[in-house]
């Protein structure tokens, strides 16, 4: 916050003034669009939340389980795959290609 004061003196103001809810994670009472983090760690933190009352063996074991299942799920996911993309990216690249149909290309010296 200090860096955004020295650099945008305004912007660190309009930040000040906002509802912390609005613009920061650390205040967000759920994860944000029920959308797991790019972070590793913070996945995993997040999903043991409540494991970690757990005794050290059963902490060890929830965990081995949960990694299972994970990869469980995802091989089963792209075993089932039609495409070597994900259908949504598929289903773009095939929207962009028809789009692109209608350009022109001029060739450039």
């Amino acid at each position: 916050m200090e860096e955004l004061c020295n650099l945008h003196p305004n912007a660190y103001e309009y930040v000040i003034d906002a509802d912390p809810h609005k613009w920061s994670r650390v205040h967000c009472p759920d994860r944000m669009y029920r959308v797991m983090t790019t972070n590793a760690e913070e996945c995993i933190n997040s999903c043991l939340k409540f494991a970690r009352q757990l005794p050290m063996l059963t902490l060890v074991e929830f965990i081995r389980n949960m990694l299972q299942r994970w990869f469980h799920d995802r091989h089963r996911a792209t075993q089932s795959m039609r495409y070597q993309l994900t259908d949504v990216a598929h289903l773009l690249i095939l929207k962009r290609v028809k789009n692109c149909n209608f350009l022109t290309v001029y060739p450039v010296d």
